[in-house]
């Protein structure tokens, strides 16, 4: 019911979702971002299942952090009417997919886990989806709450989190020209 009850529950939550995310990307050939020029990656993004077992590789990984509390304020004021409850994104966490076919094997394996349960999905890789709202960025957007006995043992279990999944040639989007890009179209939109 608070800003910093919200980013509270975020925290923890965010812990419990990195194991899992963990998981999802060994079984699907899932990536993360890194640096530049780790692990043979020129991209910026790395296949979990090469980096996992190099505790120095590993330790490289971008894994998610909780949306700023800054921007998290804006989008409460301007698209939310002051209720911490509708943010839905501030543990927020991403997996980046090769083929849509690893992309497709991820969003069955995250539906079937027992240990979360998928609140709201939203398709934005679906054709009919009108990418200029998002600067041409496409991805799954996945909404959900973990239910492990941690999470209800440390009072997150009702917390909603955020996973994108996305191609890589969509997370390449995500560069600050990219992030331009979309935060012009988020804007022209009032959100």
């Amino acid at each position: 019911s608070s800003f910093d009850q919200l980013y509270a529950q975020a925290g923890v939550a965010n812990l419990l979702l990195l194991q899992r995310l963990k998981v999802w990307a060994e079984r699907t050939n899932g990536m993360f971002p890194v640096p530049e020029g780790t692990a043979n990656s020129t991209t910026g993004f790395a296949k979990w299942n090469d980096v996992k077992d190099d505790l120095a590789l590993s330790e490289k990984v971008h894994l998610g952090v909780l949306k700023r509390h800054g921007r998290a304020m804006e989008k409460l004021m301007r698209s939310y009417g002051n209720e911490p409850a509708r943010l839905l994104d501030v543990a927020r966490n991403l997996i980046v997919f090769d083929t849509m076919t690893e992309l497709t094997n991820c969003l069955g394996v995250i539906v079937t886990d027992e240990n979360v349960r998928v609140e709201r999905l939203k398709n934005r890789m679906n054709m009919a989806y009108d990418s200029s709202e998002t600067g041409g960025y496409r991805d799954v957007c996945i909404n959900l709450r973990m239910t492990t006995p941690d999470a209800q043992l440390l009072g997150c279990e009702l917390h909603m989190c955020e996973v994108q999944l996305l191609l890589e040639d969509f997370a390449l989007l995500k560069t600050s020209e990219g992030h331009k890009r979309y935060v012009q179209a988020r804007n022209s939109r009032g959100n």
